[in-house]
């Protein structure tokens, strides 16, 4: 029979290191897989360029294939936006891989209450996970965002860079906020 002192000890160390596991909250991103096509995102300024087909699928029957053969327009697909909380940090995880060409990224993106972006070029503080050309094989990824100050809302966007062609592939996107 274990003594007492050794069942204690035993019993603090499995609560000690369960309360070390970061807590995640999911975000109900909705049609994450596209299987109900885009539903669930805004194509506004997409240009045509994403469309959900059964090659692009990662799992299931459709992902995401987003299509660039332009050198002046990009491609924006943006998911719905979830209330954020500055100082929180936001994870998108998806999986991915590049058809041809490179000039493509995922973002998260936080608003403030006016609806302005919080994340730019100009302010380099952009969450950014762009695909190179090495990215050929699906591959599942992870992007992290903190919320800045004032962040009020955060959405996941894919867009394909205005001075480049790409074709690449999606699926699998969940959001999280840890």
């Amino acid at each position: 029979m274990k003594s007492p002192s050794l069942l204690l000890v035993v019993g603090l160390a499995g609560i000690l290191s369960f309360s070390t596991v970061r807590a995640e909250k999911p975000l109900a991103l909705a049609n994450g897989d596209f299987e109900q096509q885009l539903t669930g995102w805004k194509a506004e300024g997409d240009n045509g360029m994403s469309a959900a087909v059964p090659e692009a699928a990662h799992t299931g029957k459709l992902g995401l294939r987003v299509t660039d053969t332009s050198d002046t327009l990009g491609s924006s697909l943006a998911a719905a936006k979830f209330p954020a909380v500055p100082g929180k940090t936001y994870e998108v995880r998806f999986a991915s891989r590049i058809i041809k060409g490179n000039f493509v990224g995922v973002y998260l993106r936080f608003y403030d209450a006016k609806g302005g972006y919080l994340n730019t070029p100009e302010k380099q503080n952009q969450n950014i996970l762009r695909m190179t050309t090495k990215d050929t094989e699906w591959k599942d990824r992870v992007l992290k965002g903190v919320a800045p100050e004032g962040a009020v809302q955060v959405e996941v966007w894919v867009h394909s860079f205005t001075k480049g062609q790409v074709t690449a592939d999606f699926d699998g996107f969940s959001l999280v906020e840890l």
